[in-house]
């Protein structure tokens, strides 16, 4: 299952840093790297350098130009984060339990998990693109950790669960055939979100807030291709109805 777990790393800007995030994932048995819009060299003089004898998950590495495209044939994506407002912060999970849940739903297709850049991290508005957050529980007063820190802690936890479910008599799998990547989950999200728009769904001052609470709603489920056309189909009736039925600006509030 560790080879059908993908570390991304988003726009990072010290060599040596990704160097290290490789050893790292050869220490614990990970090996599939995609780079989105590196901001340095990622195979400069202090990169091979701390990847050590890691050499070749480096080597291996794909560059790719934003986010999407790191997480396309994904069923199930996970960004880290310590930056957590409320809503965000109730849907957080821990490395323990996202690595227990991740090696469990690889059986249906790849994982990823993100991590951002050095200097701040993922940005608010990226968060949409992930089915769920992860958060390491570092003490309040600095939780920011160090790039290759944070995903030492989460490629630890990864070989963890995979050892624990090795060790387990075989069992029958439990996840849906047909899981939905997150190419086809982002065609579903920009449609529904499209719909519930048209109907006032998304109101207040800051109506994101109602974006995340469902993306991570549906992040936690093992959405299958049909379930993701079911709600797609949802999403295009919503818009046909409104679309059919303009609103009266000068009778209804």
């Amino acid at each position: 299952m560790l080879a059908r777990v993908r570390i991304v790393l988003v726009s990072p800007s010290g060599p040596a840093n990704v160097g290290a995030v490789c050893r790292a994932m050869a220490n614990l048995g990970l090996s599939d790297l995609v780079i989105v819009a590196p901001r340095c060299d990622v195979h400069a003089e202090a990169a091979v350098a701390y990847a050590a004898h890691a050499r070749a998950v480096l080597d291996s590495a794909r560059m790719v130009s934003d986010i999407p495209a790191a997480l396309a044939d994904c069923v199930r994506s996970y960004a880290t984060s310590s930056k957590l407002g409320l809503y965000r912060r109730q849907a957080a999970i821990t490395p323990v339990e996202a690595a227990a849940e991740a090696v469990r739903v690889a059986a249906g297709g790849p994982v990823a998990f993100v991590f951002g850049r050095e200097d701040y991290g993922l940005k608010t508005e990226e968060l949409l693109h992930f089915d769920r957050i992860v958060s390491i529980p570092a003490d309040e007063s600095y939780p920011v950790l160090n790039l290759a820190a944070a995903a030492t802690v989460v490629c630890y936890e990864l070989r963890r669960a995979w050892l624990a479910l090795e060790s387990k008599p075989a069992l029958p799998l439990t996840i849906a055939p047909g899981l939905a990547t997150a190419e086809q989950k982002e065609i579903m999200f920009a449609r529904l979100f499209d719909a519930l728009d048209q109907v006032g769904f998304f109101f207040g001052q800051n109506p994101d807030h109602l974006k995340y609470a469902l993306r991570h709603l549906f992040g936690r489920l093992d959405l299958n291709v049909n379930e993701a056309d079911i709600l797609i189909g949802l999403a295009r009736q919503i818009r046909w109805y409104v679309d059919q039925h303009p609103r009266n600006e000068a009778t209804e509030p």
